[in-house]
């Protein structure tokens, strides 16, 4: 059988390469987008500036986003594996000045591009708890031939924007990069924290939905071979006392989780038209644990208190991996034992984030989008 997949996907990569032939009107910009939560913010800056030169390539899960984008000129295409053997995105793809990616994109392997494309990784978090790329536990057990398929995706990336230098030695040693050029930008999505008239707006939003109680704000990753561990928050309702409201959002994959917290009485689940962003500029509290949130909460909310729930530390290492030194910045607010986790809140061991600030966030200062257009306009 795996003769068989490796076959199909080798025969998968070579009509791409044949496609990426066919002659096409050339566009200034492609974005493969993915990630519609996150790349969305990206967009808005993009769209309305480049219009009708800004093509979107669209995984499935994006395509009421990507379509959204059409009122400003952009064409839109699907990349399901069907839909994309019957339009012209590889073909653009190839012919383009720049292409952004907010993701590993199979069928870039099946390309060749020119030395004038500049093919450029945005990612979709600002920082890394979690090991991926060829780092990934599950990446380490593929084939060599599956590897090769995964690296010569990564040999495409000629670019990638960065929020630190921490995420410049991570892609380093996950993408196993050796001639990108890595462009200081900062995080795009994370510009709209720096956003004055916004944080505003969130805030007023906020005291109308949640009042002005101390808030905690339960948000962990997605456990794809087990389910997530369940707070006791009756006890922690009961620890904290009523000055205290809890709220959860559960990773929108994780089904599971999700059913349990809106069944728990003692956990706010409904945040209204409040996005995550808005939520993190406002809440006292955030317990995470190997998601990307901790790093935007940071910024978002650099007095705020940020905690680490992670009592299966060990079986998450084993089964998905993580960065080396995980929370190196923050090695007191890793907590494996939930009795600990009120006094932790109560007496939280540190005065601000801007020690793990000053890591994950070094060139996220609000204008990475103007540098992006920017870069992209002069080359």
């Amino acid at each position: 059988m795996k003769r068989v997949s490796t076959a199909v996907k080798n025969s998968y990569l070579k009509l791409i390469h044949l496609l990426s032939q066919c002659p096409v009107q050339k566009k200034k910009v492609v974005f493969l987008l993915s990630f519609p939560t996150t790349s969305n913010i990206i967009l808005d800056y993009l769209a309305p500036h480049f219009k009708h030169e800004l093509v979107i390539g669209y995984t499935t899960n994006s395509e009421q986003v990507a379509q959204s984008y059409q009122r400003f000129g952009c064409n839109t295409y699907s990349l399901a594996a069907k839909k994309i053997f019957s339009s012209n995105i590889v073909a653009l793809t190839k012919n383009a000045d720049v292409v952004l990616c907010d993701n590993y994109f199979a069928f870039l392997a099946g390309i060749q591009f020119s030395n004038r494309t500049a093919v450029v990784q945005l990612w979709h978090a600002a920082g890394a708890a979690k090991s991926f790329g060829l780092e990934a536990n599950y990446a380490k057990a593929q084939s060599n031939a599956d590897k090769e398929r995964y690296q010569a995706v990564y040999n495409r990336f000629t670019h990638y924007v960065i929020g630190s230098k921490k995420m410049k030695t991570i892609f380093e040693n996950s993408y196993h990069v050796k001639k990108a050029e890595f462009l200081p930008f900062g995080y795009l999505p994370t510009d709209i924290y720096f956003d004055s008239e916004l944080k505003r707006q969130n805030k007023k939003q906020f005291i109308a939905r949640f009042g002005t109680k101390k808030t905690l704000l339960y948000a962990p990753t997605y456990r794809e071979s087990y389910e997530t561990p369940l707070l006791d928050f009756t006890s922690l309702r009961q620890k904290l006392g009523t000055k205290w409201q809890l709220l959860a959002q559960a990773h929108p994959h994780d089904k599971v989780l999700q059913a349990k917290l809106a069944a728990h009485e003692d956990v706010i689940t409904s945040f209204d038209s409040l996005s995550l962003p808005a939520l993190l500029q406002n809440v006292d509290c955030l317990i995470s644990d190997y998601s990307s949130v901790p790093f935007e909460y940071a910024l978002a909310n650099p007095g705020g208190k940020l905690l680490y729930y992670c009592p299966d530390f060990n079986q998450y290492n084993e089964t998905v991996g993580l960065q080396q030194n995980f929370g190196e910045s923050l090695q007191k607010a890793i907590v494996i034992k939930e009795t600990e986790l009120v006094d932790r809140i109560l007496d939280y061991p540190y005065k601000n984030l801007g020690d793990f600030n000053h890591m994950w966030n070094t060139y996220n200062t609000g204008n990475a989008h103007k540098q992006l257009i920017g870069w992209i306009e002069n080359r």
